[in-house]
């Protein structure tokens, strides 16, 4: 018997032949894991352009909801398709096969997404929602023209074809209005009253608070400071005569600042946030870090229980079997979703790099991947 089996065909056994994981119980954060396959995902047509120009898949965000995975490319698409598509599991690879995109208005309307989270389903078997977040990076004074940069969706799992704008009421197009309570929070000694930039790249859910990652924050895009800044903000879900909506409440808060070179100074700089998730399976939450510097570039996996991420405490680093830092080479990792308990999928966003998976290059209808297999925990059960 092989000591464990290639990850592709992993997913394929789990998702074509019904074996379920049952929840694992909470651990103690000492979790190890290996990179057991790399990929190069098709996300549309060789040779598509817009306005004349290449366009290239620069992959900012991937989930999977029990049935489908999603991505999200941060870059505008031509008339018919979407910069949100999603495929099977078993499609992952497979460049015969086209992605279905998600053409509702919505998804072509807000620019340069970020991430994707989902709350949990309810204890009675409702679905959970799904949400996606733009960067909120960009607002120009006195116009509207820049609003779709600061957008979060959100639909049940299960009904893509029905997106909702998160806003403060029913009618607003774009999620603008959070944008100056996110500022406020956000101010600083240097920046009294309100932060004018930041950038927002991770973004999770339980099954009664939205957290944001902040990867950036300063005067403007070209002077800013890299952060792993975390902030909560608790939501509701309000029956509507056109149906469920959720609002946010007024409590937004700084939950954890956590400075990586600090905790480990011989981590490469710069290494600021890219992704936050919540893992189901342990009860804890997972964050990417990632590094574009110099024509480098890296990603680091870290967790924490929520405990920790509320009282503030630092993140504990993803580790392999020789006890090094786990970390995607050559790869800026910028999302995760969880497969299974233990099979976590990280979608790469290197940009307009001509980067490397093994012998293949990169092509710009591509983005790289990673699958990492997580140490099997204690207890581990399968029901049949």
């Amino acid at each position: 018997m092989k000591r464990f089996y290639p990850a592709l065909a992993l997913i394929t056994l789990l998702f074509f032949y019904g074996c379920k994981t049952n929840k694992l119980p909470a651990d103690s954060g000492l979790i190890s894991a290996r990179i057991t396959k790399e990929g190069l995902l098709n996300c549309f047509t060789a040779g598509t352009s817009l306005n004349g120009q290449t366009v290239w898949c620069e992959a900012s965000a991937v989930l999977y909801d029990g049935k489908n995975l999603f991505f999200a490319n941060d870059k505008d698409m031509p008339v018919g398709m979407s910069p949100v598509f999603e495929k099977t599991p078993g499609q992952l690879i497979d460049s015969t096969k086209t992605p279905v995109y998600l053409t509702q208005p919505v998804f072509s309307s807000a620019r340069k997404y970020e991430d994707f989270a989902q709350s949990p389903d309810s204890p009675k078997g409702t679905p959970g929602y799904v949400f996606l977040t733009t960067a909120f990076d960009r607002v120009k004074p006195g116009s509207r023209d820049w609003d779709n940069y600061n957008t979060i969706l959100y639909w049940r799992k299960g009904d893509e074809q029905h997106p909702h704008v998160l806003a403060p009421d029913d009618t607003s197009r774009t999620s603008i209005g959070y944008r100056p309570q996110i500022a406020k929070l956000l101010a600083t000694a240097e920046f009294p009253g309100a932060l004018p930039y930041f950038k927002i790249e991770g973004l999770a859910a339980t099954d009664r608070q939205l957290l944001f990652g902040i990867r950036e924050e300063g005067k403007s895009y070209e002077s800013f400071s890299y952060r792993a800044k975390i902030i909560s903000v608790t939501y509701r879900i309000e029956n509507t005569a056109a149906g469920e909506r959720i609002r946010l409440e007024n409590d937004w808060k700084i939950i954890n600042d956590f400075d990586i070179a600090k905790l480990d100074a011989s981590l490469p700089k710069p290494l600021a946030l890219s992704s936050l998730e919540y893992d189901p399976y342990r009860k804890r939450f997972w964050m990417l870090t990632s590094l574009e510097f110099n024509g480098q570039l890296d990603g680091y996996i870290w967790t924490i229980s929520p405990e920790d991420l509320y009282a503030n405490k630092p993140f504990t680093l993803i580790r392999d079997a020789q006890g090094q830092p786990l970390h995607t080479a050559g790869h800026k990792a910028k999302d995760l979703t969880f497969l299974d308990a233990n099979l976590v999928l990280i979608i790469h966003d290197d940009d307009r790099g001509r980067t490397k998976v093994g012998n293949l290059t990169r092509q710009p209808n591509q983005a790289a991947y990673s699958v990492l297999t997580v140490s099997p925990q204690k207890n581990r059960r399968f029901l049949k």
